[in-house]
């Protein structure tokens, strides 16, 4: 294989700076679309809701299914004495 002898390796270096650039462009175009250099005003809401009263609806479920039964547990062994 033939080495590159010529010298020209300063493009990855360019690469860098273009990217730099690029991400720059972007978060400044971020920060101007967004409006943050200009100061956030806020509303100011007054609502006039009528106090309604509303009774919960009476739900008739039906009684759940009994639980599952655990198997009864083996007793251990008692051991005998011989006599």
């Amino acid at each position: 294989m033939a080495d590159n002898e010529s010298g020209g390796g300063g493009s990855g270096w360019l690469g860098f700076l273009a990217g730099i650039i690029v991400v720059a462009l972007i978060g400044f175009a971020i920060y101007a679309y967004t409006g943050n250099q200009q100061p956030q005003r806020t509303a100011q809401v007054d609502l006039n809701v009528p106090d309604v009263n509303i009774n919960p609806p009476d739900v008739h479920l039906p009684a759940p299914p009994p639980a599952p039964t655990v198997p009864p547990q083996a007793q251990p062994a008692q051991p005998t004495s011989n006599p």
